[in-house]
């Protein structure tokens, strides 16, 4: 069986500088600074797995309404639903 194809998401200035703002504390700091070095330089497209992506759907979902919960929301509302659409 061939290896899953990673899930490609372009986020918009807008979208990038939510996860662009400096980091907090909790347990979150290592899936945040992944996302952060994807997106230096002015890139603004991120690459993720099955498991990153899940993770992603889980803190944006099932964990509160923290800081870090809102800055995904703000980054991947978005092109989730139009992924999810395609």
């Amino acid at each position: 069986m061939p290896d899953p194809r990673p899930f490609v998401i372009s986020l918009s200035d807008l979208e990038a500088g939510a996860l662009l703002e400096p980091s907090g504390e909790g347990g979150h700091q290592t899936l945040h600074e992944q996302l952060r070095a994807q997106l230096a330089n002015g890139n603004r497209t991120v690459t993720l797995d099955d498991g990153e992506l899940g993770k992603i759907i889980r803190y944006m979902t099932q964990y509160g309404s923290g800081g870090f919960q809102g800055r995904l929301k703000r980054a991947f509302r978005r092109p989730l639903l139009e992924l999810m659409a395609s």
